[in-house]
């Protein structure tokens, strides 16, 4: 029987494959050679097809556990940021979010539109922030003082350098409002490398490692577009290492060592308590015209029980008195639904 590899052995598989370690297109060749100058290949056996493990199209590909959340803080944000620069509503929402290889991507956008190339410390592998081209020369159009127009007319090219320049400003103020939506899982810092306008151009990854694409739709006034948030899966592989290390749930054992430890920490803090008899309200003049000898009536009488509080909160009724030659209060009780 055939040895099967076990998940860890799998993973490593991959790992060196990814990294250039293991040479898939020589190994596949000598095995084919083989076959053919030994000329003994068993009769019926299968032949070696090409297979992408790295391939994840579809909802069942690699996904993140609550990156929608990150996304969704992050499109906040940012559309505050918008709002405030332009001085007009602007609202950005998550549409969708696909995992694909970046080949795949490619062959959705239009490449006629602005770029912003991120850099995301500590994660590898840094980002992408795509605006179509609707969105893009329209934004070039408010930075100048016009209008948020749908109406605006699209050129058919893609962005010139220096349009590319005019917007590099509105792309990298995204950067901060991305430190917010991640620091809910870890704290980045996100900062623009460049902006380009042709994406087949750029050297960002290989066509078949697999990113994360996540869509949002744009509206400012009646102007809509899209922006494309592309992230590699080796980038956000750390996050979801580290999710995996929260979700391991403390031993029952660990619990109670906790419990023990504050109920003990607990019995030697330190509390300020407080017995109150009475109070009163009294007029600033006839504080002032107190003299020596007065008697201020509290509106008790001496056996009337005292109020004890701990840290300014009523807890127990009590009774003053003497121990030892010193003042002294005697706990009678406490108090029905003490604070």
């Amino acid at each position: 029987m055939e040895k099967i590899l076990s998940k860890d052995e799998i993973s490593d598989l991959l790992s060196a494959v990814r990294h250039g370690d293991i040479d898939v297109e020589s190994v596949g060749a000598e095995a084919e050679s083989g076959s053919d100058s030994g000329g003994s290949a068993k009769r019926g056996a299968a032949s070696a097809e090409a297979c992408n493990l790295f391939k994840a199209d579809g909802p069942d590909g690699w996904k993140l556990k609550n990156y929608d959340l990150i996304l969704d803080s992050f499109a906040r944000n940012y559309s505050l940021s918008l709002s405030t620069r332009f001085q007009r509503a602007a609202n950005i929402k998550l549409e969708a979010m696909e995992s694909m290889t970046f080949d795949a991507l490619l062959q959705r956008l239009s490449g006629r539109g602005a770029i912003g190339v991120l850099q995301l410390e500590p994660l590898s592998g840094g980002a992408l922030l795509v605006f179509d081209e609707k969105l893009s020369f329209s934004l070039v159009e408010m930075v100048l003082g016009g209008t948020s127009d749908d109406e605006t007319q699209i050129p058919d090219r893609g962005m010139s350098a220096i349009e590319l320049n005019v917007i590099r400003d509105v792309i990298h103020s995204s950067c901060p409002e991305l430190n917010k939506g991640f620091f809910q899982l870890q704290e980045i810092d996100a900062s623009l490398v460049e902006v380009v306008s042709n994406l087949r151009l750029l050297n960002f990854v290989s066509a078949e490692v697999g990113v994360v694409a996540a869509r949002f739709k744009v509206s400012i006034d009646s102007l809509e577009g899209d922006i494309t948030l592309v992230v590699p899966h080796t980038a956000l592989e750390p996050l979801q290492k580290k999710q995996q290390l929260k979700a391991v749930p403390a031993s029952a054992v660990q619990n109670s060592k906790w419990q023990t430890l504050v109920c003990d920490e607990l019995g030697h803090m330190e509390v300020e308590i407080e017995a109150l008899l009475s109070t009163l309200s009294l007029r600033v003049r006839d504080i002032l015209n107190f003299k020596v000898g007065d008697v201020i009536d509290l509106g008790c009488k001496p056996d009337t029980p005292l109020q004890i509080k701990v840290e300014n909160r009523p807890k127990f009724l009590g009774m003053a008195g003497v121990q030892g030659g010193k003042k002294a209060i005697r706990v009678m009780g406490r108090i029905p639904n003490g604070g």
